[in-house]
């Protein structure tokens, strides 16, 4: 009796693993990421909440051969009316050499084209960084796809490290402080 009850206690222990671990494998495929859930597809578009933002995001982020972690404070996202996503977050830059601390400040992820002035920044993740009056965008290798020119809000009360704020239909503010860039998402024709 006892070794029946045992049986069923590591039986159900490990479909309860086996479940866990297959639910996790299909969220996120890594076990740092247990507590996430993804965010509902369905969802309303605009501007992501703290809380959604928290889901989606990763604690770590690779660029140029190392990981870093992000600071969900400073971060900011969009859900497009076709369900993608986009969000841009603050990353803690203490293990780079001081020539990548000077270019690399955020980490940008998007799963459509964004529009950038006149470049077109194709879906995928990103390192950006706000250097003197442009707006720096490199691979993960850290190599500078482009650069484009940022202006400055001075009217702008409450600067934050990093913030997306919604313009016009369509049209995002990227902030790092008061210097900002404004995106436009250009929406997917394969859905």
């Amino acid at each position: 009796m006892n070794v029946l009850r045992i049986a069923r206690s590591c039986t159900a222990t490990f479909v309860l693993a086996a479940c866990c671990t297959t639910g996790l494998a299909a969220q996120s495929g890594t076990p740092s990421d247990a507590h996430k859930q993804s965010v509902s597809p369905k969802a309303a578009s605009g501007l992501l909440s703290p809380a959604d933002l928290q889901k989606l995001i990763p604690a770590t982020v690779f660029f140029r051969g190392q990981s870093s972690t992000v600071q969900y404070r400073n971060a900011g996202g969009v859900r497009l009316p076709d369900g993608a996503i986009l969000f841009a977050v603050k990353v803690d830059t203490g293990g780079y050499s001081t020539s990548i601390q000077e270019r690399y400040q955020d980490y940008f992820v998007s799963e459509v084209p964004v529009q950038f002035a006149d470049h077109t920044l194709p879906s995928g993740a990103y390192g950006i960084g706000f250097v003197g009056s442009n707006l720096l965008v490199m691979n993960l290798g850290g190599d500078t796809i482009f650069s484009v020119p940022s202006a400055t809000d001075s009217s702008l009360r409450r600067p934050r490290p990093l913030q997306l704020v919604e313009e016009q239909s369509g049209t995002y503010r990227l902030y790092s402080g008061k210097l900002y860039i404004d995106l436009k998402p250009v929406p997917s024709t394969t859905k």
